[in-house]
C-alpha cells in the first residue's frame, strides 16, 4: 500500500479522478447495488425484508395511470430519490470542490512530465512555460522555455515517464548547470505536499484556547 509521502501529485490526481469515475458508475447501477447488498445480507444471516408481510399496494387515485403500483417499490424508489442520489451528488460535489486546487497544480506541471516533453509541440511547450514562469516569477527566468525545448530532444529515447526520474536523471549525468531552470522546476514540483495538515492544525491549537470547561 502507497503511503502519502510516496504519493507525488500527479499520482494523487489520477487516483482522486479514478474515484470520481467510480462514484459516478456506481450512480448509475444502482439495481446492481442493491442485489450485492441482499447478497451481503444472506451471506452474513441478516434479514433485509419480511417475506410473510401481506403485500400492500397504493392508493390509486382518479385519473392515474399507473395504480397498480406496490407500496413496496414506491418504499424504495423514495430510498433511491431521496437517500442514494443526495449522498452520491453530495459526495462527488465535495470531491471535486475540495481538490480543485490540487487539480489545478498537477495541469501547471503537466509539460514537465517526459512522455508530455516528448509529445507536445513546441508551440505548446511555449505556452506552458510562459503560464508556469507567470506563476513562479520569483523561482525560474525565461530561459526555462528554451532548455524544454532542448530537452525534447536530448531524452526523446529514453523512457522516463514521471518529474522525479527527469530530476535524477539530469543530476546524475552532471547536466544540472546546463538545464538549472527546469532542474529548478522539478525541486519546486517535488518539494509540494500532495495533502496538508493547517485546519487541523487550526482546530487543536483551537482547543488549547477555547475548551470544554470554558464553553
Amino acid at each position: 500500500m502507497l503511503q502519502c509521502s510516496q504519493i507525488s501529485i500527479h499520482q494523487a490526481s489520477e487516483f482522486l479522478q479514478i474515484g470520481i469515475n467510480s462514484i459516478k458508475n456506481m450512480r448509475h447501477n444502482y439495481e446492481e447495488l442493491v442485489e450485492s447488498a441482499k447478497n451481503m445480507c444472506l451471506k452474513w444471516g441478516i434479514q433485509f425484508q419480511n417475506e410473510n408481510k401481506r403485500k400492500m399496494y397504493s392508493k390509486k387515485l382518479f385519473g392515474e395511470v399507473d395504480g397498480d403500483r406496490r407500496l413496496q417499490d414506491i418504499i424504495e424508489e423514495k430510498c433511491y430519490v431521496s437517500v442514494f442520489l443526495p449522498l452520491v451528488d453530495t459526495a462527488l460535489f465535495q470531491l471535486e470542490d475540495r481538490f480543485k486546487g490540487l487539480k489545478i497544480v498537477s495541469n501547471t506541471f503537466n509539460f514537465l512530465l517526459p512522455p508530455n516533453i516528448i509529445k507536445l509541440n513546441e508551440a505548446e511547450i511555449v505556452k506552458s512555460c510562459y503560464d508556469f514562469i507567470q506563476f513562479y516569477k520569483t523561482d525560474v527566468t525565461s530561459d526555462l522555455t528554451s532548455q524544454v525545448l532542448s530537452l525534447k530532444e536530448f531524452i526523446k529515447n529514453t523512457d522516463m515517464k514521471t518529474i522525479k526520474e527527469l530530476c535524477l536523471y539530469l543530476i546524475e549525468n552532471d547536466l544540472s548547470s546546463l538545464y538549472s531552470e527546469v532542474v529548478t522546476s522539478c525541486i519546486i514540483f517535488l518539494s509540494l505536499p500532495v495533502t496538508v495538515a493547517t485546519p487541523e492544525r487550526s482546530f487543536s491549537k483551537l482547543k488549547l484556547i477555547k475548551n470544554y470547561l470554558r464553553n
